[in-house]
């Protein structure tokens, strides 16, 4: 959960809108972005890969 009151870091990461989930790897690359509804699915398969 990320708060930021001057929402630069939502306009910097690219979010529109709640919820929305990033999942950055270990080196700080972006994995994936989910807008909306959560794919657990999709975010198992993204760590273990």
């Amino acid at each position: 959960m990320l708060w930021d009151e001057s929402f630069e870091s939502w306009i910097q990461l690219g979010v529109r809108g709640q919820p929305t989930a990033i999942l950055f790897g270990a080196d700080g690359a972006q994995l994936g972005v989910w807008n909306g509804f959560l794919d657990e699915r999709q975010v198992l398969d993204l760590i273990e890969a």
